[in-house]
Order: structure tokens, then C-alpha cells, then sequence
């Protein structure tokens, strides 16, 4: 199995880790392309390797923050050298041109996982135009879904949670409570500087409102490239990471979190029922909204708008009620996948 993962954020890294994991325990083989090293990859054990990328080395959409690092023949030999026909390939939302087309060439299965985006409602339509070799869609969170459409195939599959190696707690012992984790998830995106300055600030108002201090961890995320500012009288001590591993938990021990409304953190919310305020980001091509509106059922969270009262009103209230649900199962989605490939005809062939 083979993918490309980019990395401003970790979203898509964290999805295809757990279905390679899942195909990994299924005897498949592994290798990630991607744009910039990454660690998370490395610490569960999975093999990668950085190809040069620019704005142009995604099919169908730019892909920004990586201006000065394209060469696309070196891309080419470096695909070339590393793909063979029997591979199957698994591109996770986006598609990297260079895989794509030799993954064609070579006439390798390529198969996409797609969670909803604005800019892709009709994600057949989409592979049609611009992907056409890729013959199924795996449609995360979409489970009655089962149709074809443009010759694709869209196949509906339970939502896809990254299942930690352990689960320590990133706390230190001794530290008060209440315990605040604040994460804008991957933290690469252009917001995340301003969501975590209002964040933070949303927290030393509610101090100020309640007269105590709160124990605060901030992730900024690996590929954080703004500046984190503290504000001026908070009470309480912080803590400030900008990456943490599968074997530390953001979520055992926390009192609430403060966080974006990015797929993977509503699945991991939604999974370990702690109570959060989530400040939904606004971008061109996510909707943040959706995800969250998709698992409202399994949320403990009040969703507010970006700005610090929101953010205070949101703590006092989660922090008031003080509820913490229960862990629901965790989906499975990963798992259907990774049968849905190795069940397959062309992989039974190809074995």
C-alpha cells in the first residue's frame, strides 16, 4: 500500500496511519510519500519517504506552503523507483500528481477516502474530472451510502478514529484543576495562530470571572509557524507542546478542551466524551460545522464563535455541568477499509 500525506496539519496523516496500520496487521506492506518528514508516521513504526512538492503537485487544487521546493522530475524518478503494478494506491482526500500518474501508467488500484468538503460535494464528479483512474470512494461517516456514480464506485463506511499506542496522560502529577488542553489540531493551517491567542485569552477571561486559576496545555501543532501569546494575568500554569505522540494522551486526566472543529479532533472528542468548547475554523474548502453537526449526538461540547466571551461563557457552562460521558466504541471505519482493499478481486489477483 502506498499514499501520500502532505502535512501543514496532521489530518490526513492520521487518518491513513490506521488504515495502513490496519492493512500492516492484514500482511500488506507500507509506504508513505509526503511533502516534509513527519514524526507521527515515524512513531508508528511506518515507513516514509519526502518527495520535492510545490503548488502545483496537487491534481485539482493547489497546494500552498511549500513554494521553493518543487521539482517535479525528481518527484518522478523518486515514484517511479518505488511503485510497482501489483501496489495499490490510497490517496486520503487530496492526490498527488506524480503518484497519480504513474500509479496510472503502471495501471496500479487507486482508491481515495473522502470526508466532506465544501469544495467537493460531488466527490465522483470530482474523480471523474480529475482522477478518473481511481475506481472507488471510501465515504467516511456516510454508511447507507452505496451507489455508483460517473462510473465510480462510492462506498459508505464508518468514520475513522487513530488509535493511540498508549494512552499516558500529558500531565504532570500535582498539577490543579481544573486542566485545560487547548489544541488547533495540527496546527499548520493560517488560523491556528489567532485561534489559539483567542483560546487563550477566552481562559483568562473565565479566570478572572471565576476567581481561579486553570492548569493550562497548549498544543501548537509540529508545523506551527506563528507566534503563541500569552495573555497578560493569567493565574494559572501552562504547559506548551508543539507535538504530542501516540503514546501520550491529550484527553486522560483533562478537565475540558478547548479546541478546532477539524475531523479527526471531533472523532477523538466524540470517542472519549470529554466536555469541550469548539471554536469552529472557517476555510474555503473544509466545514468544520459539518463535522461537528455529523456527531452531535456523541458530543459533550458547546460550539461557539471565535472570540474570547464565547469561549469564557462556553468553559463556565462544561465546567459547571461537569459531565463526562462515557467512551463510546470506537468507529471502525479503518477496518472496513482495509478488507473492503484486501477482500477485493483485483488484490486477490495481484496475491
Amino acid at each position: 500500500m502506498v499514499s501520500f500525506a502532505w502535512g501543514r496539519g496532521l489530518g490526513h496523516v492520521s487518518r491513513l496511519i490506521v488504515v495502513h496500520r490496519a492493512l500492516s496487521e492484514l500482511g500488506w506492506d507500507s509506504l508513505f510519500l509526503v511533502e516534509r518528514e513527519q514524526r507521527m508516521i515515524t512513531d508508528y513504526g511506518l515507513a516514509q519517504v519526502v518527495i520535492p512538492t510545490d503548488e502545483h503537485s496537487l491534481i485539482g487544487e493547489p497546494l500552498f506552503g511549500v513554494e521553493g521546493m518543487g521539482n517535479p522530475r525528481l518527484a518522478r524518478l523518486i515514484v517511479h523507483a518505488v511503485l510497482s503494478p501489483d501496489d495499490v494506491v490510497l490517496h486520503d482526500v487530496t492526490v498527488q500528481r506524480q503518484l497519480y500518474e504513474q500509479a496510472t501508467r503502471l495501471g496500479c488500484r487507486q482508491v481515495l477516502i473522502h470526508r466532506f468538503q465544501k469544495n467537493r460535494p460531488e466527490p465522483a464528479a470530482w474523480v471523474a474530472r480529475h482522477a478518473p483512474a481511481i475506481a472507488r470512494v471510501f465515504m467516511l461517516g456516510e454508511l447507507s451510502r452505496e451507489d455508483v456514480r460517473e462510473g465510480i464506485v462510492l462506498q459508505g463506511v464508518s468514520d475513522v478514529l487513530r488509535q493511540p499506542l498508549a494512552e499516558v496522560s500529558v500531565w504532570p502529577a500535582g498539577m490543579p484543576q481544573p486542566r485545560i488542553v487547548v489544541t488547533a489540531g495540527g496546527g499548520g493551517h493560517a488560523d491556528a495562530e489567532g485561534f489559539l491567542t483567542c483560546a487563550l485569552e477566552g481562559i483568562a477571561r473565565w479566570e478572572r470571572q471565576e476567581g481561579q486559576p486553570a492548569s493550562v496545555y497548549a498544543v501548537t501543532g509540529p508545523h506551527f509557524q506563528g507566534t503563541l501569546t500569552v495573555p497578560s494575568g493569567m493565574r494559572g500554569s501552562m504547559l506548551v507542546t508543539g507535538y504530542v505522540g501516540p503514546r501520550r494522551s491529550l484527553y486522560r486526566e483533562t478537565t475540558a478542551v478547548v479546541a478546532h472543529g477539524g475531523y479527526n479532533t471531533v472523532q477523538e472528542l466524540a470517542f472519549t466524551g470529554v466536555p469541550a468548547v469548539v471554536v469552529p475554523g472557517v476555510r474555503d474548502f473544509d466545514d468544520q460545522r459539518k463535522h461537528l453537526d455529523a456527531a452531535a449526538d456523541h458530543l459533550n461540547a458547546i460550539v461557539t464563535g471565535a472570540a474570547p466571551e464565547g469561549i469564557a461563557d462556553g468553559l463556565t457552562r462544561v465546567l459547571r455541568r461537569a459531565v463526562r460521558r462515557q467512551r463510546r466504541p470506537p468507529p471502525r471505519g479503518a477496518w472496513e477499509i482495509a478488507r473492503a482493499i484486501a477482500q477485493s478481486p483485483a488484490a486477490s489477483a495481484a496475491e
